[in-house]
């Protein structure tokens, strides 16, 4: 069976997106982060924004939470997002020392 030029280039993009998108989907998870992990406790996670450590961490206010936080995935309403930070899942109402609040427009 004789293949085309056109079909040949557009199997060769579709196998090249392919071989990019892949590992990247097959990276992402859906594991939820714990305070116990040892990178979560080292910057200050906690899965409430009220249970931070207010001596340690002065900057903290209560306003701050992964939701509003421009490294959170989540949307309006979710009860936990993906951080891009953790890459993992934090909860809507998490807090860590990497907070890093949303720009108003």
């Amino acid at each position: 069976m004789k293949q085309s030029r056109r079909t040949f280039m557009i199997r060769a993009v579709a196998g090249v997106a392919a071989a990019t998108v892949l590992p990247q989907v097959a990276h992402a998870t859906t594991e939820k982060l714990s305070e116990s992990d040892p990178y979560a406790k080292s910057m200050g996670f906690k899965l409430h924004t009220e249970e931070v450590d207010k001596a340690k961490y002065k900057r903290w206010t209560a306003e701050q939470q992964c939701n509003k936080c421009q490294l959170w995935g989540g949307k309006a309403g979710d009860e936990y997002g993906e951080c891009s930070f953790f890459e993992r899942y934090t909860p809507s109402g998490g807090w860590c020392k990497n907070f890093k609040a949303v720009k108003k427009a």
